[in-house]
């Protein structure tokens, strides 16, 4: 039997306050007297449907993705599952307790210690002081925050603050855990830590739903998962064919920057407006060729000592493969110029990747100007013949080549 069952789940905004404001008096008024005509699932002036027609059911040892670009309402959902806002259309129909992470430091009461917030959270949650007891030891060694317990929490770091909160909430041992990004504020070491338990959390019974950026969260953990676009399900499937749609809808047409580029300014003095590969005397961009690498750019003044690189990823954005840096100084001219360089022997094997580059002071390090890191990365594609080498390669994942010489 599912834990979570949703069914045509809407949920609609308003672009303006007073506005908004009005509109909820009337909803009010409508829940409570019986002669006011009930609010429909129908868009009103200046509003916007935030979710939309979204269903799905979540089982027993089920992790579910929810992935999507921001704005998207994956946060939205999430909000709704927990009861924190009421739908417009649809419904939720969830077995058993709820262990919500949604917003970091929720619940938490800064001028108390750590340990205080524990009782606290957990009062929140239904448990009483109690029930609570004897998890304090299992709570205080899963945080691993030591001292810094007996400390009020406004001293305590973002990081610190996310440790506490998923501490307290899973051995709590709600049925569902509802989690969003909050993973991402913590330390490599806490989130392997959060990975296993959510792992051994699905075994017994339970089910996740996680909204996460992080690609190797969703890999690790979600069986399934849902893409969102403008509040509504495009995609569902798997966790994986879900990060690749993701990631397909993200990447911009190759060579591409995008059209949104803001123009170069006094207080923006460097814009990267394309990056370009062109493959040098073969017809297409192949392993082993020499590829011309050019990166547009433009310089509302002359700038002095920059530096500049470019970096190959996998088409999940997971991984680095390679890339180059050049960390001579350059002169960036006022206006509209390009950068340039050549990858004399191509290392990558055929397939999908994306890049991300970057203009940067060399004194400070400092970025000018980047692409790929804040929005979607420009993508390239490498051509192959179909031989048994390559072959060999897309079993093997292979990413990169050597340049060998064999010897009898």
């Amino acid at each position: 039997m599912p834990l979570i069952t949703v069914s045509q789940l809407s949920k609609k905004f308003c672009a303006r306050l007073r506005t908004s404001l009005w509109y909820g008096l009337r909803d009010m008024a409508a829940e409570v007297l019986p002669w006011r005509p009930r609010r429909q699932a129908r868009l009103r002036p200046h509003e916007f449907w935030g979710l939309q027609d979204v269903s799905f059911e979540l089982r027993p040892g089920e992790a579910l993705a929810i992935v999507g670009a921001n704005g998207a309402g994956k946060s939205t959902l999430l909000k709704l599952l927990n009861g924190l806002i009421k739908p417009d259309g649809g419904r939720i129909h969830i077995r058993g307790q709820v262990g919500a992470l949604i917003e970091l430091g929720v619940g938490l009461d800064p001028v108390l210690s750590g340990r205080e917030n524990v009782f606290v959270r957990a009062a929140l949650l239904g448990f009483s002081r109690a029930q609570v007891g004897p998890l304090l030891a299992d709570i205080e060694a899963f945080a691993g925050l030591g001292e810094a317990m007996e400390m009020p929490v406004q001293f305590y770091s973002s990081g610190m603050v996310s440790r506490l909160a998923y501490a307290v909430t899973v051995h709590l041992r709600p049925e569902v855990l509802l989690v969003d990004e909050v993973l991402a504020v913590g330390d490599m070491d806490f989130q392997r830590k959060c990975i296993n338990h959510m792992l051994a959390y699905l075994a017994g019974g339970g089910a996740i739903v996680l909204v996460s950026h992080n690609p190797y969260h969703i890999q690790a953990v979600c069986q399934r998962g849902l893409l969102l676009e403008h509040g509504q399900v495009t995609f569902a499937g798997t966790g994986l064919e879900t990060l690749d749609r993701y990631f397909a809808t993200q990447l911009q047409a190759p060579g591409q920057v995008g059209s949104a580029v803001p123009t170069a300014s006094a207080s923006r003095p460097v814009v990267i407006r394309g990056l370009q590969f062109e493959a040098q005397g073969a017809p297409a961009i192949t392993n082993g060729c020499p590829l011309r690498v050019s990166l547009a750019y433009e310089a509302h003044h002359a700038i002095e000592n920059v530096g500049w690189a470019f970096y190959m990823w996998t088409n999940d954005g997971l991984t680095c493969v390679t890339g180059g840096l050049r960390l001579e100084p350059v002169t960036l001219q006022a206006g509209h110029h390009q950068l340039a360089c050549t990858v004399v022997d191509l290392p990558l094997t055929a397939g999908e990747y994306v890049v991300k580059a970057a203009i940067f002071e060399l004194h400070s390090q400092q970025p000018l100007a980047l692409v790929g890191w804040e929005d979607a990365p420009v993508s390239l594609r490498v051509e192959g013949s179909i031989d048994l080498e390559k072959n060999f390669q897309s079993m093997l994942r292979q990413l990169v080549t050597l340049n060998l010489s064999w010897h009898n």
